[in-house]
């Protein structure tokens, strides 16, 4: 217990020592910092807004199959698609091209 209240009268002697910043330089580091963060997020935003535009305008491509196919190639997955705004798992055949040999 000693050694707690030792502790804290060293903090309390540390906290004699700060420098408090004055209450206007205060204001304007609080200003600038709401500002940086506010510029920050609207570029994130937007980066987000693009990356989400572009996937959903991959997804939006239908999916093309090989027209030879060798049933020991063909794997099956899953493919999220959206149908009303509601994400649904559709089941997708993806079928590896096969290579003939002489």
């Amino acid at each position: 217990m000693q050694k707690v209240i030792q502790f804290l009268r060293e903090v309390k002697e540390e906290f004699g020592h700060i420098t408090w910043p004055k209450k206007e330089a205060l204001f304007d580091l609080t200003i600038v910092v709401i500002s940086i963060s506010i510029f920050i997020s609207l570029i994130l935003g937007g980066f987000d807004y693009l990356f989400t535009q572009s996937l959903s305008l991959l997804g939006q491509q239908p999916i093309q199959q090989s027209t030879q196919t060798n049933p020991e190639s063909t794997s099956s997955a899953f493919i999220i698609t959206p149908a009303s705004g509601t994400p649904v798992m559709t089941p997708i055949t993806t079928q590896t091209p096969t290579i003939k040999t002489k």
